[in-house]
């Protein structure tokens, strides 16, 4: 690998315009030997769903390109249907279309699945959601408190100390487990 190195290093330059369609998969030697290629005016373009935010990297600029759009989607699909020799109308085409979300990778595996009869109960691939289970265990807690100045009224001020002190760590525990979705489409 190193003579390989060595040798693209030295028939490159100024002109050569290298792409990495997978960037996060490039080893730690290879990015240190891309460093040197750019600091030696080559250009280098990789491609991730997520800048890794370490050693080239930094140095790169990032351009974020824009979800393909409905349209795109169907057109993918209809063109792997036909590739595949399948007919699909364009309702169907249409009741297909949110299995693969924005994905162009995922259209094609719809298409295919639809060749082989597995789409029929399929659900979405793509989903991106916020889990809202804590928050609804907090609003919970938040009655416990009220229950427990309830027991507490009858003087008993440790009760309601405890029970209010309790609560509130635990709701705040909770809402601090609250997560949206931490990664990005294509990740």
């Amino acid at each position: 690998m190193d003579v390989l190195k060595d040798e693209i290093a030295e028939n490159i330059g100024p002109q050569t315009l290298l792409i990495f369609p997978e960037a996060k998969r490039l080893t730690t030697g290879v990015r240190y030997w891309l460093e040197d290629a750019i600091s030696n005016d080559v250009k280098v373009i990789c491609f991730a769903a997520a800048n890794p935010g370490r050693d080239i990297f930094l140095e790169m600029l990032e351009v974020e390109l824009e979800l393909p759009s409905d349209k795109l989607i169907r057109e993918t699909m209809q063109a792997e249907a036909e590739r595949m020799g399948l007919q699909l109308s364009r309702s169907r085409l249409a009741e297909l279309q949110p299995l693969a979300g924005r994905n162009p990778m995922l259209a094609r595996k719809v298409i295919r699945n639809e060749r082989l009869g597995l789409n029929r109960e399929a659900s979405p691939q793509h989903t991106q959601y916020v889990v809202i289970m804590p928050i609804l265990i907090a609003c919970l807690m938040a009655f416990g408190v009220v229950r427990f100045i309830g027991m507490g009224t009858r003087n008993k001020s440790l009760y309601i100390f405890g029970g209010v002190a309790l609560i509130a760590g635990m709701t705040l525990k909770q809402v601090g487990q609250v997560r949206g979705a931490r990664k990005r489409l294509g990740q």
